[in-house]
């Protein structure tokens, strides 16, 4: 392990051990598991699995309240955590007991919540078997070995960072913890990882910074839709891009891309995964898929008869087996009629001169319904050019589809845009 706390994988899995002695001595079969600090989650989470228990997963951005409801709706009643959580029996990481070591003879699971970007966020259980399955899959496709080290720049409560652990447990290689403040660029330089797991905005940002990026062997690159011109940008720059598509229900990654032809989708099914598409709508199944939802009445398996599960992301494949993901079907609103999809909007701005960043959302509208608002990060940072906009995008788009208004924004703040909070700003401003 390097960076922020080093330590070797020696005396990690000591503290793996005594964690998972500490989690077995609250003597619950579900434990809420919330730090600020990425490796001390990072190691209860371990020792949940080794104890036995269910870890359920926190995110630190969460707000209290927010985070208390979650825990208490997955069945939760008791919490490791060094944030307050109301309302909740709630012991500090520092406060776990130092037991005799234990291993249980059934490995246990860790839960993650997933975004909520189309409702509350829901608890998938990931069984062990599940997360190495991922982690199985996705190690060799992107040549983990070893000595290698993968930069732990995403938060270990998501699937992504999470996935970034038991990949580098698995394969012997090495943490990379960025202390708290770096920049992705800062991280990349000082740290030098072979490997990273980024979004959209993070690439953007690391190759703004002009920094030294000689290290990197692989980088995964996730999320919502990744525009042309930076994976452009990306290649001439020589950065070894890998497009993917994956979500927490199937323990990260799903499918990848193996080469420079295969950018413009998100790759081909990994192992462990079967993909398949059902009156446009993605469906999955196999060994990296999860349980189910926690609820305070016991697991809820939406999944059919065969075992598939409906995403709720639209897509196909191409005539070279490749997925292409077009977006999620509960974003989709009606404008006079017509369905709009917020993510063709959005690929649509990100391909015009100047756009850093773009999300669409809907507000309402007495004569169509609803209408297209977009928010806008420019390269610039200055106001977004609502009219000039608006006749470029009347170049590729129909009418219907070209926003009412483009407002100023500054970027994504987390590893998603809050498409609520924003729709919220966008009824504010056009009311």
């Amino acid at each position: 392990m390097v960076g922020d706390g080093a330590r070797t994988w020696t005396a990690w899995d000591r503290e793996i051990d005594r964690a998972a002695a500490g989690l077995a001595a609250l003597g619950d079969e579900r434990i809420g598991l919330r730090a600020a600090d990425r490796l001390t989650l990072a190691t209860l989470a371990l020792g949940a699995v080794r104890a036995g228990v269910t870890g359920v997963l926190v995110p630190v951005r969460w707000p209290a309240a927010l985070a208390a409801n979650s825990l208490r709706s997955a069945g939760v009643r008791i919490a490791v955590s060094d944030l307050p959580i109301p309302g909740l029996r709630t012991v500090g990481p520092g406060e776990l007991g130092r037991q005799p070591a234990v291993r249980a003879a059934d490995p246990g699971a860790l839960t993650v919540f997933t975004s909520g970007s189309t409702g509350a966020p829901k608890a998938a259980l990931l069984p062990w078997g599940a997360l190495l399955a991922s982690a199985k899959g996705v190690a060799p496709h992107v040549g983990l070995c070893e000595g290698d080290r993968w930069l732990l720049d995403l938060p270990v409560a998501h699937v992504g960072g999470l996935g970034v652990v038991i990949r580098c447990a698995l394969a012997g290689a090495a943490v990379a913890v960025p202390e708290r403040g770096w920049s992705v660029a800062e991280s990349v330089e000082a740290l030098r990882p072979t490997h990273v797991s980024f979004v959209a905005t993070q690439l953007r940002r690391l190759l703004e910074s002009g920094g030294d990026r000689s290290s990197l062997r692989a980088v995964l690159l996730g999320g919502s839709a990744i525009p042309a011109d930076l994976l452009r940008r990306a290649t001439e720059a020589g950065l070894p891009i890998a497009t993917s598509y994956g979500l927490t229900e199937m323990a990260s990654t799903v499918t990848a891309s193996a080469s420079r032809t295969d950018l413009g989708t998100s790759g081909r099914v990994l192992p462990g995964r079967e993909v398949r598409v059902e009156r446009g709508e993605i469906e999955v199944r196999g060994a990296a898929r999860f349980a189910g939802y926690l609820t305070p009445d016991g697991l809820a398996a939406p999944f059919d008869a065969d075992g598939w599960f409906a995403t709720g992301d639209l897509g196909r494949f191409d005539a070279e087996g490749r997925l292409l993901v077009e977006g999620r079907a509960g974003l989709r609103f009606i404008s006079g009629g017509e369905n709009v999809q917020p993510e063709a909007i959005e690929r649509a701005l990100l391909a015009l001169p100047g756009v850093a960043e773009a999300v669409v959302v809907p507000v309402a509208d007495e004569e169509f319904g609803q209408r297209p608002v977009a928010f806008v990060r420019t390269s610039s940072g200055t106001a977004p050019d609502a009219a000039g906009l608006a006749a470029a995008l009347r170049e590729t788009l129909p009418g219907f589809m070209v926003p009412v208004a483009f407002l100023a924004w500054d970027g994504a703040r987390g590893m998603k845009p809050d498409r609520q909070a924003l729709a919220a700003t966008a009824r504010q401003v056009r009311s």
